[in-house]
């Protein structure tokens, strides 16, 4: 039975009204606090290292056709990105020489199958081309992708190998090729051998394999490097002294991590990681006692490499795939100076 107002009248409209109201108010006070976010969250990013330290490089290709860049390298002034595309059609590696994009080329792995992979990381020297990605190297001739990125062509595999590691980005520096991985707690887990505690008291999930690069199929690593979760690239300055680490995952905001690095002065075990049934000679540690430098830097920093005194760094955040979410949406490399 409604209840009856002193006039006779239903009150039950009324508690409808009021309802009504309340559940608006609720709507309204969530739309502002969501515009709040939404402004607080675009608008008020700061990274005054960037900003101050960085300065902006070379274009990345094709980003609206739906090019991922994930690594990426140099032979002198010709710079190279690998990465993969939004739609699933086969992974490309661009070259850029003198700035200027002088087309891609895609990777044919025999048998009419054309590499679509994540592409994770690049570098050369001048000879070989490695390519790695989900715990393989791939070797190509240096020769091949350069001549036939004018034609955006395809290259075939000269071999490939077992990487030992998730092979999530790369390097090349004097005579060796550095081969990482990239560590995150639930969704990108590393070998439980690789997960070591530094001198420093640091947890380091995840390694840096350095292979000859004069050696075919490499199966045992010389050197390897203990390193912190979530790394998506690497470089080496000119001098040899910092090893530079590309920190990042999903919109948070990315860490350049710059370490000093000697034979001998870094601490090293030589017992503390295996490969392939035999103890790796020297295994370097990154950690909080020669972390010299991190610059916080905007979301989704890739891969990197060296040239003079200066350090490259990509970003993924302008692709099609995330621009929509990130505060900061870049279109190019940039590179800093490294102190030494």
């Amino acid at each position: 039975m409604e209840e009856q107002t002193k006039d006779g009248a239903s009150s039950a409209p009324a508690k409808k009204h009021a309802k009504a109201i309340t559940a608006i108010a609720v709507v309204a006070s969530v739309i502002v606090a969501l515009g709040v976010f939404l402004m607080v969250w675009f608008l008020g990013d700061s990274y005054p290292d960037f900003d101050n330290r960085f300065r902006q490089e070379t274009a990345i290709p094709a980003l609206d056709e739906g090019f991922i860049p994930q690594g990426t390298g140099n032979y002198g002034d010709t710079q190279f990105i690998s990465g993969y595309m939004n739609d699933g059609s086969p992974s490309r590696i661009y070259v850029i020489e003198d700035g200027e994009t002088t087309g891609y080329v895609t990777v044919s792995l025999g048998d009419d199958e054309i590499y679509a992979g994540h592409a994770c990381g690049v570098a050369t020297n001048g000879s070989k081309f490695w390519l790695v990605s989900e715990g393989t190297v791939y070797v190509l001739r240096y020769t091949d992708v350069i001549s036939a990125a004018g034609e955006n062509g395809t290259v075939s595999l000269s071999t490939s190998w077992d990487a030992n590691c998730g092979a999530d980005f790369c390097y090349y520096y004097s005579g060796y090729i550095y081969v990482g991985e990239f560590y995150r707690a639930g969704n990108y887990e590393t070998e439980e051998g690789h997960r070591l505690t530094t001198p420093a008291g640091d947890d380091n999930p995840a390694v840096i394999l350095r292979y000859s690069a004069s050696q075919t199929t490499p199966t045992t690593p010389s050197r390897a490097f203990s390193i912190p979760g979530e790394i998506q690239g690497m470089a080496i300055n000119e001098a040899g002294n910092r090893i530079i680490l590309s920190q990042s995952y999903g919109l948070k905001n990315s860490h350049i991590l710059v370490y000093s690095f000697s034979t001998s002065t870094t601490d090293y075990s030589t017992t503390a990681l295996e490969i392939n049934g035999k103890k790796v000679s020297r295994t370097y540690y990154l950690d909080s006692n020669n972390l010299v430098e991190d610059y916080e830097v905007p979301c989704m920093s890739e891969g990197m490499f060296s040239s003079g005194d200066r350090i490259y760094v990509l970003f993924e955040s302008a692709s099609v795939k995330y621009r929509m979410f990130v505060r900061e949406k870049l279109y190019h490399i940039y590179s800093f100076r490294v102190r030494t």
